[in-house]
Protein backbone atom coordinates (compact mmCIF):
# COMPACT_ATOMS: atom_id res chain seq x y z
CA UNK A 1 0.00 0.00 0.00
CA UNK A 2 2.59 2.27 0.68
CA UNK A 3 4.37 1.79 -2.61
CA UNK A 4 1.04 2.61 -4.28
CA UNK A 5 1.30 6.14 -2.32
CA UNK A 6 4.81 6.99 -2.71
CA UNK A 7 4.29 5.92 -6.83
CA UNK A 8 1.71 8.56 -6.71
CA UNK A 9 3.49 11.18 -5.26
CA UNK A 10 6.29 10.93 -7.14
CA UNK A 11 4.74 10.72 -10.39
CA UNK A 12 2.77 14.04 -9.08
CA UNK A 13 5.89 15.61 -8.20
CA UNK A 14 7.15 14.77 -11.29
CA UNK A 15 4.14 16.07 -13.44
CA UNK A 16 4.47 19.63 -11.47
CA UNK A 17 7.64 19.62 -12.38
CA UNK A 18 7.78 19.11 -15.94
CA UNK A 19 4.94 21.53 -16.33
CA UNK A 20 6.47 24.44 -14.51
CA UNK A 21 5.25 24.26 -10.74
CA UNK A 22 7.87 23.73 -9.06
CA UNK A 23 10.37 25.49 -11.89
CA UNK A 24 12.13 28.87 -10.54
CA UNK A 25 10.32 32.20 -10.70
CA UNK A 26 10.23 34.12 -13.93
CA UNK A 27 13.06 36.44 -13.47
CA UNK A 28 11.93 40.55 -13.20
CA UNK A 29 12.44 42.12 -16.66
CA UNK A 30 16.06 43.68 -17.13
CA UNK A 31 16.15 47.55 -15.87
CA UNK A 32 16.36 50.44 -18.19
CA UNK A 33 19.35 51.42 -19.14
CA UNK A 34 20.85 54.87 -20.41
CA UNK A 35 23.80 55.73 -22.34
CA UNK A 36 25.06 59.24 -22.56
CA UNK A 37 26.80 61.39 -24.93
CA UNK A 38 28.12 64.94 -24.28
CA UNK A 39 28.23 67.44 -27.04
CA UNK A 40 29.92 70.89 -25.71
CA UNK A 41 31.38 73.40 -28.14
CA UNK A 42 30.59 71.62 -31.46
CA UNK A 43 32.63 68.37 -30.33
CA UNK A 44 31.47 64.83 -28.56
CA UNK A 45 32.85 63.74 -25.82
CA UNK A 46 33.10 60.53 -27.44
CA UNK A 47 32.28 58.75 -30.32
CA UNK A 48 32.13 54.15 -29.19
CA UNK A 49 29.44 54.09 -26.99
CA UNK A 50 28.69 50.67 -25.54
CA UNK A 51 24.67 49.19 -24.69
CA UNK A 52 23.45 45.54 -23.58
CA UNK A 53 21.09 44.14 -25.75
CA UNK A 54 17.50 43.41 -25.58
CA UNK A 55 17.51 45.66 -22.28
CA UNK A 56 15.37 49.17 -22.79
CA UNK A 57 17.17 52.33 -23.12
CA UNK A 58 17.44 55.45 -23.57
CA UNK A 59 20.01 57.66 -25.05
CA UNK A 60 20.87 60.84 -23.00
CA UNK A 61 22.95 63.91 -24.99
CA UNK A 62 24.24 66.30 -22.75
CA UNK A 63 25.09 69.46 -24.59
CA UNK A 64 26.39 72.58 -23.60
CA UNK A 65 28.27 75.90 -24.81
CA UNK A 66 26.21 75.09 -28.09
CA UNK A 67 25.51 78.52 -29.70
CA UNK A 68 24.06 77.43 -32.97
CA UNK A 69 20.13 76.54 -33.61
CA UNK A 70 21.15 74.01 -36.18
CA UNK A 71 22.73 71.44 -34.50
CA UNK A 72 21.28 68.16 -34.75
CA UNK A 73 21.79 64.35 -34.50
CA UNK A 74 21.17 61.98 -37.32
CA UNK A 75 20.33 58.06 -35.96
CA UNK A 76 18.57 55.15 -37.47
CA UNK A 77 16.81 57.68 -40.17
CA UNK A 78 15.71 59.63 -37.26
CA UNK A 79 16.58 63.34 -36.75
CA UNK A 80 16.36 64.99 -33.25
CA UNK A 81 17.32 68.95 -32.94
CA UNK A 82 19.91 69.62 -30.61
CA UNK A 83 19.14 73.12 -28.08
CA UNK A 84 21.19 75.92 -28.54
CA UNK A 85 22.10 76.84 -25.04
CA UNK A 86 25.01 77.95 -22.96
CA UNK A 87 24.23 76.04 -19.84
CA UNK A 88 24.03 72.07 -19.87
CA UNK A 89 20.55 70.70 -21.26
CA UNK A 90 19.93 67.02 -22.18
CA UNK A 91 18.15 65.61 -24.66
CA UNK A 92 16.67 62.07 -24.50
CA UNK A 93 15.74 59.75 -27.16
CA UNK A 94 14.29 56.63 -26.88
CA UNK A 95 16.28 53.52 -28.74
CA UNK A 96 13.32 50.95 -27.40
CA UNK A 97 14.75 47.54 -26.99
CA UNK A 98 17.81 47.15 -29.03
CA UNK A 99 18.62 43.81 -30.61
CA UNK A 100 22.98 43.45 -30.68
CA UNK A 101 24.15 45.17 -33.67
CA UNK A 102 25.76 48.65 -34.54
CA UNK A 103 23.97 52.15 -34.90
CA UNK A 104 25.77 54.64 -36.31
CA UNK A 105 24.96 58.26 -35.31
CA UNK A 106 26.12 61.60 -36.60
CA UNK A 107 26.01 65.35 -34.74
CA UNK A 108 26.58 68.07 -37.17
CA UNK A 109 25.75 71.75 -36.65
CA UNK A 110 27.55 74.93 -38.25
CA UNK A 111 30.68 76.48 -37.60
CA UNK A 112 30.80 79.59 -35.18
CA UNK A 113 32.97 81.78 -33.23
CA UNK A 114 34.82 80.11 -30.68
CA UNK A 115 33.46 76.01 -31.79
CA UNK A 116 35.61 73.27 -31.34
CA UNK A 117 34.36 71.90 -34.70
CA UNK A 118 31.06 71.13 -36.30
CA UNK A 119 29.74 67.60 -35.32
CA UNK A 120 31.18 63.99 -34.89
CA UNK A 121 30.33 60.48 -36.18
CA UNK A 122 29.94 57.90 -33.72
CA UNK A 123 28.86 54.24 -33.01
CA UNK A 124 26.62 52.69 -30.36
CA UNK A 125 27.81 49.31 -29.56
CA UNK A 126 25.27 46.92 -29.06
CA UNK A 127 26.27 43.67 -27.30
Amino acid sequence: MKTVYLRRITLAALACAVSGAFAAPASADAAPQRITLDYSKGRCGQTVLLAHSFTPTTLEITTSDNFTDDAKIDMNGQRTPLPDTYGAQTTQIDLGTPMPGVVPFEISGSEWPGSAGTGCKGWIIIA
